[in-house]
């Protein structure tokens, strides 16, 4: 029989009948900052209570969040206990890291009762930011990028280490470029500042300043050295959640991605491989061919039998479409209730939603929460009648390719 580190560890606690014990604990953290200083993450959760969190992530998300941060940790040179601290919650190691060029940061790891980890905070300091629509690089070995996923009112939310710090970002495919929210990330930057803001569904935001980041990564996708725009969203925050910003099209524009909302991950694939990547896990997949328009990609689709040109966008709560399609066709819309939609910048509008049958494809996707809103900029523009998003994404498994302008039904 194969005995592991943590295969004897907890053996022997359990025959010495130990419950909260400081070696035992001391151990355990000891592990975990050996496996961070190698970036090798791999059976921490063996470590873990089944209530461990991270800030507000739950298990199961929460144990990835801690795999990425170990897979990422800045260079560690050394570490050293500096105290614990026993109260009811538990007991709680503080460690001071040593860094390369002599400067310390401090982790902390919280233990249960029965000696398992219920947090684990490895990372210290204040956070920083990022470029007007900048391109990441891939690593070369990473030839698929799986994302986890986290949904607020169904929005998804990523993990993306900044500057060491981890943060939470909208995945949005409505946005061209990685906004920071000025609330956390001050304007760092003197001079001019690049860009005028931007409009969405629902409000308009506006540019607050460029603050300079060092390092941005996202499970291996990464930005290095780069000003990224800020902007006040704190009107995003309404949903119960810290808002650092929103991911963009711009970091992950050239790769495929497929959105997968019932394993709570997003893919990200070479466009050159993914066709073979998803014959390969056995999917069967409906090609719908599209049209870019700006950095929006469209597709012909229908509401109710009534042709329509919609985006997709998957920053988008519910479905979208203009304002006086109600009263134009009535038909194709059931149980209207007035409510309010929250979008970027200043976007709080009251608006009328409903539920309507959308067509993309061939397939009809019934009950979508439609919202109905003024989208001139998108229709005057673009000729775009709206949006289509995370309604879909809730029922259907799809992929992105910007590259091809297509969008996979992948089953």
């Amino acid at each position: 029989m194969k005995w592991t580190f943590f295969t004897i560890l907890f053996t022997l606690v359990s025959m010495t009948g130990l419950a909260q014990d400081a070696n035992t604990c001391k151990r355990i953290a000891e592990h975990i900052l050996t496996a961070a200083q190698n970036h090798k993450p791999d059976g921490i959760e063996e470590l873990l209570a089944s209530d461990f969190h991270f800030n507000n992530i739950k298990q199961p998300l929460a144990a990835k969040v801690l795999k990425q941060i170990i897979a990422q940790m800045p260079t560690m040179m050394s570490w050293e206990l500096a105290d614990t601290e026993q109260n009811s919650t538990g007991l709680t190691l503080r460690y001071i890291i040593t860094k390369p060029d002599s400067s310390t940061s401090e982790a902390t790891i919280l233990f249960s009762a029965d000696n398992l980890v219920l947090e684990a905070n490895l990372l210290s300091g204040n956070v920083s930011l990022l470029k007007a629509n900048p391109t990441p690089n891939k690593q070369p070995e990473v030839s698929i990028v799986r994302v986890p996923i986290h949904r607020h009112n169904g929005l998804p939310i990523v993990i993306v280490i900044i500057d060491g710090q981890p943060c939470n970002m909208f995945f949005d495919t409505g946005a061209p470029g990685v906004i920071l929210n000025s609330k956390y990330f001050d304007h760092n930057i003197s001079g001019q500042v690049m860009g005028s803001g931007g409009r969405g569904a629902v409000g308009t935001g506006s540019v607050s300043g460029v603050h300079h980041v060092k390092s941005m990564d996202m499970f291996g996708v990464t930005l290095h050295e780069t000003d990224i725009m800020t902007s006040d969203l704190s009107n995003l925050e309404t949903i119960g959640v810290t808002v650092h910003g929103i991911l963009g099209q711009s970091y992950y524009k050239d790769f495929d991605v497929l959105f997968d909302f019932k394993r709570d991950e997003i893919v990200l694939l070479s466009p050159d491989t993914s066709h073979q990547w998803l014959l390969n896990e056995g999917y069967s997949c409906q090609t719908v061919s599209g049209i870019k328009k700006g950095h929006l990609l469209t597709f012909d689709c229908q509401v109710g039998g009534v042709p329509v040109v919609l985006a997709f966008d998957s920053g988008a709560q519910s479905n979208l479409l203009y304002s006086d399609w109600p009263q134009l066709h009535p038909t194709t819309v059931k149980g209207i209730k007035k409510t309010h939609l929250t979008g970027y910048g200043d976007g709080r509008a009251s608006i009328t939603k409903g539920k309507t049958a959308l067509t993309l494809g061939g397939r009809t996707f019934k009950k979508q929460q439609t919202a109905f809103s003024n989208v001139s900029h998108l229709k005057e523009s673009k000729g775009i009648d709206g949006l289509f998003g995370c309604e879909v994404l809730a029922k259907q498994k799809l992929l992105i390719s910007y590259k091809r302008q297509e969008l996979i039904l992948v089953d």
